[in-house]
């Protein structure tokens, strides 16, 4: 639908926002009108959560008496995270952006779970399953409420990253659970953890970290996803014709 000068001078929180998360092995689809959460769906079955991003969104919108037309806006994560799902939970974003004529935002996953510490005093450094025995990781700093990236994004082995972990280092992500697992214990670098939900991504997350942002116009340019390891099926290309990764 075609939108005036005056709606465009709104925020986010002014709207009503769809959220997904379907960058791993979960989905979580949520929905804010007015700043006000109004519903959430979380489905970690083990299987990839582009499978059932479609229907866990029209069960949302069911379960909530709403239309897909009622929409304002749409927020999605943009990875790091699962080849696949990335690239079919964003086509399913920029469709709905698209058929609705709505902006879509993306943000980045570590980022989003960085976000939701704010004010920390000390360095949130984020690590998430990449599995193949890796991390993806990056370094936070929150102190004035918004995440600051002091360490990029990338890809690490365990031992590596357990070398440069520091006293008062704060850990957030599905990697702490492996990393623990593994056999370290950031304790006795001085490093504490949290694993609290309301730390993890969710579709509810998505929504809120864009609050503040002005509501814009929809843009013909679509997102990018975030990949920083090659596809399987890449990794198999370059073996199989000799191509240097």
């Amino acid at each position: 639908m075609l939108r005036n000068n005056k709606e465009f001078e709104m925020k986010i929180r002014d709207k009503c926002v769809l959220g997904i998360d379907a960058s791993g092995f979960s989905v979580s689809v949520g929905l804010v009108e007015s700043g006000t959460a109004k519903g959430l769906i979380y489905i970690n079955d083990g299987s990839p959560g582009s499978e059932i991003l479609l229907a866990t969104i029209d069960q949302l919108l069911t379960t909530l008496k709403m239309e897909k037309e009622s929409l304002d806006a749409i927020c999605v994560t943009r990875g790091p995270g699962s080849f696949t799902s990335l690239r079919i939970s964003l086509a399913v974003a920029e469709s709905l952006g698209i058929g609705l004529n709505l902006p879509v935002y993306g943000v980045d996953t570590l980022q989003l779970i960085a976000a939701t510490l704010p004010f920390y005093s000390g360095s949130i450094k984020v690590i998430q399953n990449a599995y193949k025995g890796e991390f993806y990781t990056a370094t936070y700093s929150t102190k004035t409420g918004r995440p600051e990236c002091i360490d990029g994004l990338g890809l690490v082995k365990p031992q590596p990253f357990y070398d440069r972990l520091e006293q008062g280092d704060l850990l957030l992500g599905t990697g702490v659970t492996e990393l623990i697992k593994k056999g370290f214990d950031p304790e006795k670098k001085g490093a504490c953890w949290n694993l609290d939900f309301h730390r993890s991504i969710s579709g509810i997350a998505v929504v809120e970290y864009f609050l503040d942002h002005d509501l814009r116009e929809p843009s013909p340019k679509p997102l990018e996803p975030i990949y920083i390891r090659l596809s399987d099926a890449e990794i198999n290309y370059n073996r199989q014709f000799g191509v240097s990764e």
